[in-house]
């Protein structure tokens, strides 16, 4: 089993990783720019094929997407409040909070799920990716905004300059019409969406290795400690808790604990999302421990993701 997680899941992430970390350290890539074409290109393109093509029972789909939003804002309830009891200030709180409530669900979460799940995995995925996406270019778009400019205002409007939304639209409205049969789709747009999204996980994951080569430096350890734990330790544990109880309850559209528990699980493990650090950047809050949040966190997903793999494997089948 540990070989199989190692050789087999972990390490062709690790390698696409460390192919941008050398490009980066040889080249000096421009990341905004990498950024900006995972954000405005591939993960649309991506979303976009993925909904439009799916198999998944719409109620499935919705479960996934509720249970997600849920665990979010009650990550958000709970580490609100700590942050305020271990008296940091307001810019460095607004980074914790964006860190532990927004993980890498697409350039790691993805290739990891597909990796680990072959078959099955991308399809639920895709909807985890689609929620976080959704809530980090709200909630942590208006988070990032107050934080930066201290005018929530100012970060709900650049809600509407990002894509997630009309290319999650378009992409329902696209489902509805090809009845999950992609082929029935216009040529050009099949094949340019199908083109680009093939391009997301090895570009994202390339962009996440330049990103964390760009800026290493020695953290801050008290706020990315509380990071650490609440990032990969609690969030799978909360993750557990939430599709338990909601199993329990017996309402049938986010009841997952017998279908994709374990992918949901071992996503919710996954270090903080690189897009927290680009609307830290943008909106002129503390990049700083952003950019540590993101580093630190994937370092430490490399001992904390097989260990939760082996676990919802070994205990959770």
């Amino acid at each position: 089993m540990w070989q199989t997680i190692l050789l087999d899941i972990l390490a062709p992430i690790l390698v696409m990783i460390g192919v941008g970390a050398w490009a980066q350290w040889k080249f000096r890539l421009d990341i905004p720019t990498l950024t900006k074409l995972n954000i405005y290109v591939f993960v649309p393109a991506f979303v976009f094929a993925k909904v439009a093509s799916s198999a998944l029972p719409w109620d499935q789909m919705g479960g996934i997407g509720i249970i997600c939003i849920v665990q979010c804002l009650t990550l958000g309830v709970i580490v609100w409040p700590l942050c305020r009891l271990l008296r940091f200030e307001y810019k460095t709180s607004a980074a914790i909070l964006m860190a532990v409530m927004f993980y890498n669900s697409g350039n790691y979460g993805l290739p990891l799920s597909e990796l680990a799940y072959p078959g099955r995995g991308a399809a639920v995925q895709t909807f985890v990716l689609l929620t976080q996406n959704v809530l980090t270019f709200t909630i942590g778009l208006t988070i990032a905004g107050w934080a930066g400019t201290g005018d929530l205002v100012r970060g709900i409007l650049k809600i509407l300059r990002m894509p997630v939304l009309p290319t999650f639209t378009a992409a329902l409205l696209a489902r509805l019409y090809c009845h999950g049969d992609s082929s029935r789709l216009p040529t050009v747009i099949r094949v340019s969406t199908d083109y680009l999204s093939g391009a997301l996980v090895p570009f994202a994951l390339a962009t996440l290795g330049a990103q964390l080569a760009s800026k290493p430096r020695w953290p801050s350890w008290k706020p990315i400690s509380t990071v650490l734990i609440l990032r990969l330790l609690f969030g799978p544990v909360q993750m557990i808790a939430l599709l338990y109880g909601f199993h329990r309850m017996g309402w049938k559209a986010t009841d997952l604990w017998n279908g994709p528990h374990q992918i949901l699980i071992v996503t919710a493990a996954t270090p903080t999302a690189v897009n927290t650090l680009l609307l830290t950047m943008e909106c002129g809050g503390d990049s700083d421990l952003a950019a540590d949040c993101v580093f630190w966190s994937t370092v430490f997903s490399c001992i904390t993701i097989p260990v939760w793999l082996a676990a919802v494997q070994y205990y959770l089948p």
